[in-house]
């Protein structure tokens, strides 16, 4: 056999090699696509098999098992077990042996993009690759999955900072403004002290981490954060500002109810209320919150028919009184809103009525210099001064006076149900007409009036006689009987049920002729 026979035969049978490789080759490929898609249609026919909207069995959300529930059910779980953290309490350690409380509905917990959350959660086991999910549902159903979803807390630092202020005032030295006061002729200053208060950012950003760092639920200790304060007004401040703008005095009494306890307790959180140039002030939330650890306590209030008892009642007088003395001082009024019926202490248009976050009373110091709020409480009366440098024509004087532009009498009577007992019927309050009233405001100077203004409008509802029906007893039919009668606002029938409960039903006189052979 010649080289180039034996060449031609060896190159031959490589060929043919080379094609029996390539075709196992290729039959191995086709198998392991066959095998891997097959495999991929297995695992996605399984994971659709168990794609119906329900959260995997071992599937929590923080601390809520949502095991078998849609998104709407687990939404309602979850929000319904946050609801119950509202009363937890957390320490605060403010030094070793003192510390102070509060719950989580106070300091504003609450939970962001709970939502997302809850649908990440839901979705586990079918948002993964097909093996992942795969492995994970059949860990679901040997229930061996165990798959936590953390609730991410914030806190309100508003809400916070009042109530964490409120309570560590009664542990920390906090700092004293220098303050204003007038002695006879003089005014004198009182120099500001240093002390301690806390480092709110930082104490919150405790409570961030206590509650998103493996939170069970339950209460627990928050290391508070308290740092050395200066007064926020110094004896600086104060030193040019020697001058009253103005002030004003309502008489509010000192029979230890709970309404002068409130008057007094919010005038003096205005006390010492520092401004400077451009700076706003609400008085609402210089005043609030209203508990009785900051100081106030239950007053009776009107509230639709029925004279109820609420923390802080009688404060409106507070920012009328105020209201009056910034119109002397000619700040400036950002905000201010009339009773909606007229009161005893303050003329028509001449009130500022607060409630809560609803009806506020803000101003602006418009001076080019800072202006100091004094609060004085002597006998029974209120007195707020506005201290600050007088700039002003020394013959300048203002006047100000209420003019009722319309007045509507009113018929009638109203009965609201008490807390006394059954029979007691008082009047609460006397009849007020609907009223329209505006504010007037002559500027005089060196006795020649220069301006006379409209400051303000203002209208109020007419208000019938108004009586009070106790509703208090021992059988529980019978006040829902005399609550009942009241709400028909009929005086005959309220008597009429007054005095069946007290007495019993009146006795009816049979009428009727004798028969012949008598009364048998």
């Amino acid at each position: 056999m010649t080289a180039g026979k034996r060449k031609s035969r060896k190159k031959r049978r490589w060929g043919r090699y080379r094609k029996r490789n390539l075709l196992q080759l290729g039959a191995v490929l086709l198998l392991a696509v066959f095998v891997v898609l097959g495999s991929q249609m297995f695992l996605r026919g399984y994971v659709n098999k168990h794609e119906d909207g329900r959260a995997l069995s071992g599937v929590f959300v923080g601390n809520t098992d949502i095991s078998g529930m849609d998104s709407k059910e687990a939404m309602q779980a979850v929000q319904k077990e946050i609801a119950g953290y509202e009363s937890v309490n957390l320490h605060f350690q403010i030094t070793k042996g003192q510390e102070i409380q509060a719950s989580l509905q106070e300091l504003g917990v609450s939970s962001a993009n709970l939502k997302d959350t809850v649908k990440k959660a839901v979705q586990y086991g079918r948002d993964r690759d097909l093996v992942q999910s795969y492995k994970a549902i059949r860990k679901a159903e040997k229930g061996k999955l165990e798959q936590h979803f953390p609730v991410q807390y914030q806190v309100d630092p508003k809400a916070a900072e009042k109530i964490l202020n409120v309570r560590a005032g009664s542990v920390l030295r906090v700092p004293v403004n220098a303050s204003i006061t007038q002695e006879g002729e003089e005014v004198r200053i009182t120099e500001g002290q240093k002390g301690e208060g806390l480092d709110l950012e930082q104490t919150l950003e405790n409570v961030r981490l206590f509650l998103n760092e493996g939170w069970d639920g339950k209460s627990g200790t928050v290391q508070a954060v308290v740092v050395k304060k200066d007064p926020v007004v110094t004896t600086e401040d104060l030193e040019q500002m020697t001058d009253i703008l103005g002030s004003y005095t309502t008489y509010y009494g000192e029979d230890g109810s709970g309404r002068s306890q409130n008057i007094a307790s919010g005038a003096m959180h205005l006390n010492g209320i520092f401004l400077r140039p451009g700076e706003e002030q609400s008085v609402n939330a210089a005043m609030e919150p209203y508990t009785a650890e900051n100081g106030y306590a239950e007053a009776a209030s009107f509230e639709s028919n029925t004279v109820v008892q609420t923390m802080g009642g009688g404060i409106c007088q507070v920012s009328t009184t105020l209201y009056n003395a910034l119109l002397y001082a000619e700040l400036e009024i950002v905000e201010r809103y009339p009773h909606s019926m007229l009161v005893s202490y303050a003329e028509p248009s001449m009130d500022a009525a607060i409630a809560d976050d609803v009806l506020d009373l803000v101003f602006k110091n418009n001076q080019e210099t800072p202006i100091y709020i004094e609060t004085v409480l002597a006998e029974g009366n209120l007195t707020f001064r506005i201290y600050g440098k007088e700039t002003r024509n020394p013959g300048r004087e203002l006047t100000f006076f209420s003019e009722t532009t319309e007045s509507k009498d009113t018929e009638g009577k109203r009965f609201v149900a008490t807390d006394d007992y059954i029979g007691y019927m008082g009047i609460q309050s006397y009849a007020h007409p609907e009223i329209s009233a505006q504010l007037w405001k002559v500027v005089t100077e060196d006795g020649v009036e220069s301006s006379r203004d409209v400051i303000n409008y203002s209208q109020y509802m007419a208000s019938p006689e108004t009586y009070g029906v106790g509703t208090a007893s021992e059988d529980p039919a019978a006040v829902e009987k005399m609550k009942a009668a009241i709400l028909t606002q009929d005086e005959a029938t309220i008597q009429a049920v007054m005095q069946e409960i007290l007495y019993g039903p009146p006795v009816q006189e049979e009428s009727g002729e004798l028969s012949p052979e008598g009364n048998s």
